[in-house]
């Protein structure tokens, strides 16, 4: 899904989702105590002009005192909401009524849920994106030496054709991928279908229903190995 990221905030809010609630908490502790000390520092030695200088000083770091931990918190409250709501829509999947939870999802999320689908199968799984074009090519999974390209379409309606298949096909052969998967939300066309048939690469389309009940099938799984410990 190449350009979608094109702004600062969709960044920032990408890079939330990334990181562990407790670094916000353990930076915004750590902004509090470092000022707090420092504020109770006495200057070594002063100028006339520390009379102006060093209360604007002082004033500036109090204000930061409160500021930063306040900024911090803030991210660590988004990291942690961010991360439940991600868990939450894949438990939602996973559920009896999947089908309607997998139409609900925006691309973004989606796309989470995808990637943790990977992450639950043993990949490890990386973004592609940002502000460069990224070739159609969404997530990166890897596992042991093999890399495998790939791509999210939430497509509720229109069917993935065979062009999608063909794009991120010709990427995996530049890159010397091992293989590509393509997943949709909806469905693909059967000469997206044929083509797989036909191709060399090692190519998987995942339709929507299909995805969920693999997820369905792995979560059954899990339900079970916690039973037999």
């Amino acid at each position: 899904m190449a350009g979608r990221r094109k702004n600062l905030i969709e960044d920032l809010v990408e890079l939330t989702t990334r990181l562990p609630w407790w670094i916000g908490v353990t930076a915004a502790l750590t902004a509090w105590g470092v000022l707090h000390v420092l504020l109770r520092i006495p200057p070594p030695f002063s100028f006339p002009s520390d009379v102006v200088i060093l209360p604007v000083l002082r004033g500036l770091a109090m204000g930061l005192q409160y500021l930063l931990p306040a900024v911090f918190l803030a991210i660590a409250a988004l990291s942690a909401w961010l991360r439940y709501k991600q868990y939450k829509n894949y438990a939602d999947v996973a559920g009896e009524r999947g089908h309607v939870a997998l139409e609900l999802l925006t691309w973004r999320e989606f796309e989470q849920l995808v990637g943790e689908f990977f992450r639950r199968k043993g990949f490890r799984v990386e973004r592609r994106g940002g502000h460069e074009p990224d070739s159609g090519v969404d997530l990166v999974a890897s596992i042991g030496e093999d890399r495998y390209l790939v791509q999210c379409k939430h497509w509720r309606v229109q069917r993935v054709g065979v062009k999608v298949v063909r794009e991120i096909c010709s990427v995996a052969a530049a890159e010397n991928a091992a293989g590509v998967f393509v997943v949709t939300s909806g469905t693909f066309t059967e000469e997206a279908r044929r083509f797989v048939e036909e191709n060399r690469i090692d190519i998987e389309l995942i339709a929507g229903d299909q995805l969920r009940r693999m997820i369905q099938g792995l979560e059954m799984v899990a339900k079970t190995a916690g039973k037999g410990e």
